[in-house]
């Protein structure tokens, strides 16, 4: 039998938290880690292509570590979600951020982020990746804006020929949409950040993510589980 689908505030919030950390690691990793992306992979793929045929060996093979270290996190936090339910993967995410605060201010912050960054984010995109019965990634902005279209697409034409198209599961154009806003929100927030030199950067996220897994430890208890 399968779960009930999540009402739509409780997915927009979760959305909110999580595009919201993914926009802000994303971008801090690309300065600190210099124009390494934690979580684009596509944008890692493009660079990592480039820069071999160029002939920029040490930037080309640094993106192909990330790219392994990502997919690795990746199948260790799908085995967490599928055997314990994804509050665990969660505070394993809370986990990660303390860690790279500690080794943002260690010697070690270069090649510590270089660890951490990529696994944290492969964690959170493989630990919540279906909100009210619509699968996306909150890591992932290009392929929310298409699910938004998709879903407006889909909403008109339901209009026009209600007989053969049904219309889109409910909070399929806003979540996705809420998503980009967030991700956009966490990019802003990480820049100005960078721009005052703030000291323990990695911090100010834990608050968020330790609401999140109260919540969704809530709505596990409680039978409730999109993913």
């Amino acid at each position: 039998m399968s779960s009930p689908l999540l009402p739509v505030p409780i997915s927009a919030r979760r959305v909110f938290i999580l595009g919201l950390v993914a926009g802000y690691v994303d971008a801090l990793s690309f300065v600190d880690l210099g124009g390494v992306f934690a979580g684009a992979m596509t944008g890692n793929t493009t660079h990592m292509g480039a820069s071999l045929t160029d002939g920029n060996w040490r930037h080309g093979l640094l993106l192909t570590a990330v790219l392994g270290l990502f997919f690795l996190a990746a199948i260790m936090s799908s085995l967490v979600r599928l055997l314990w339910l994804p509050a665990r993967g969660v505070m394993i995410m809370t986990l990660l951020m303390v860690l790279a605060q500690i080794a943002h201010g260690s010697p070690l912050r270069y090649w510590g982020e270089f660890l951490i960054l990529p696994a944290l984010l492969a964690v959170q995109g493989e630990t919540i990746a279906k909100f009210s019965g619509t699968p996306m990634p909150t890591i992932v902005v290009t392929t929310n804006l298409l699910k938004a279209a998709s879903g407006i697409a889909e909403w008109a034409a339901s209009r026009i020929a209600p007989q053969t198209v049904s219309r889109p599961v409910a909070g399929s154009i806003l979540l996705p949409l809420l998503s980009w806003i967030a991700f956009l929100a966490g990019v802003m927030a990480a820049t100005a950040g960078l721009a005052r030199h703030g000291s323990f950067p990695f911090l100010w996220p834990l608050p968020f993510l330790a609401f999140l897994c109260w919540d969704i430890r809530t709505t596990e208890q409680a039978g409730q589980d999109d993913n």
